[in-house]
């Protein structure tokens, strides 16, 4: 009998505007069905449970420990929307007193009595996707806030009782400066956020930035500067107390994001919603993108699970060794070899000796104490790194 996951992703699909760099399952309005969205969900929460009891898979006693709420923007949902939702797991698959119930929220999207109404249902911690406090960039990227209703929503969070913030902030942007990005994050470390997660632009095939950069990329900022800014924050952060504990998030010590963590440990996880993927007992799932399906195939009694299925891959052993390997990269403490003997039974060094030797001798990893880590150097190499386990 194997363990059900004890992390859970919720998918929100709903924006007030799309961002053209965007490649999320998202859409822009449909605000009159969130009420339907919400029922969709919690349809399909308890027809998981209903599926697993009826698998005789091992249950989850001691419940939840993380439940991560992304989008899409979540914070368009009102409090009493979400309340549901998190009712519904709660009476399927139990929460933990201790857990840790991020919510996504774009500035713009909420005001201190929405802080407010999230903290009283449970919800402890809050990431808001700022991206950037400079008024032109905003406006290039086309986000609906200020960077005054960016600056407004962390005092908000924080007035309602959250210590536990995170803020995005994005890298390599059209017009983007080093200074630019220095004086973004000097604003974070003004206010104290104890969580920091830093992206560079990525071109997604689709999307109206793909369009547009990808044939003149010589109107986006040159990779050297790109990796400058990458490492100007690295060095702020580490210099402000933040400990870097993956490649693209740094934290004060206890602020890691637990749930993150789940994945770049190749763990097991649900997912509930339109687009929301889930890693369930060596198979990964993917939910159908398509709102109106969704929440068409989640109404009413006939629903079934496998209606919303769109994509689904069973994991090999061999296949799982590789996403070891590869997800725990992105980790600073890296992958350790006696915890890949426990979990697979054989030695990681049989498995991909030549792979890591090879690292090793591009200089991108290190090997100390067990564990096997970036480089500094293997930190602007990182995709090189992941390569060898693809």
């Amino acid at each position: 009998m194997r363990s059900n996951p004890v992390s859970a992703y919720l998918h929100f699909p709903f924006c007030v505007k799309k961002c053209p760099y965007c490649d999320f399952v998202s859409y822009a309005g449909c605000m009159d069905q969130k009420d339907l969205y919400v029922a969709a969900v919690c349809w399909e929460i308890s027809l998981m449970y209903e599926q697993q009891t009826l698998e005789k898979q091992a249950d989850t006693p001691n419940g939840l420990d993380t439940i991560y709420m992304g989008g899409g923007t979540p914070s368009v949902f009102e409090p009493e929307q979400i309340s549901v939702i998190l009712r519904q797991l709660h009476d399927t698959f139990g929460i933990k007193e201790s857990a840790e119930i991020t919510l996504e929220v774009n500035p713009g999207t909420v005001d201190l009595k929405a802080f407010q109404g999230y903290r009283e249902i449970g919800i402890n911690r809050i990431s808001i996707g700022v991206q950037s406090f400079s008024p032109q960039l905003l406006s290039s990227i086309g986000r609906i806030h200020t960077s005054e209703e960016a600056v407004d929503a962390i005092h908000s969070a924080r007035a309602a009782g959250f210590t536990n913030i995170s803020c995005d902030l994005m890298t390599g942007l059209s017009g983007q400066s080093l200074k630019d990005v220095e004086d973004s994050l000097s604003i974070l470390l003004a206010n104290q956020v104890p969580h920091v997660s830093f992206y560079a632009l990525t071109l997604e095939e689709g999307t109206p930035f793909f369009n547009k950069y990808e044939k003149n990329d010589e109107l986006l900022p040159p990779p050297d500067l790109e990796r400058d800014m990458y490492h100007m924050m690295l060095r702020q952060l580490k210099k402000s107390g933040y400990i870097h504990y993956e490649i693209s998030n740094c934290a004060k010590p206890g602020f890691e994001s637990r749930h993150n963590m789940t994945y770049w440990r190749a763990q097991s996880y649900y997912g509930f919603g339109c687009g929301a993927f889930a890693y369930i007992n060596g198979k990964r799932t993917g939910n159908t993108p398509d709102l109106t399906a969704y929440i068409k195939a989640m109404t009413g009694h006939a629903a079934r699970i496998s209606s919303i299925i769109t994509e689904s891959e069973e994991i090999n052993e061999a296949e799982s060794q590789k996403e070891f390997m590869m997800l725990g990269f992105r980790t600073m403490e890296g992958v350790s070899a006696s915890e890949f003997m426990q979990r697979y039974g054989c030695s990681m060094e049989d498995i991909f000796g030549h792979n890591l030797n090879t690292l090793l001798e591009k200089g991108l990893i290190l090997y100390e104490n067990d564990r096997y880590f970036l480089s500094g150097r293997g930190l602007d190499y990182a995709n090189e790194v992941f390569r060898e386990f693809v």
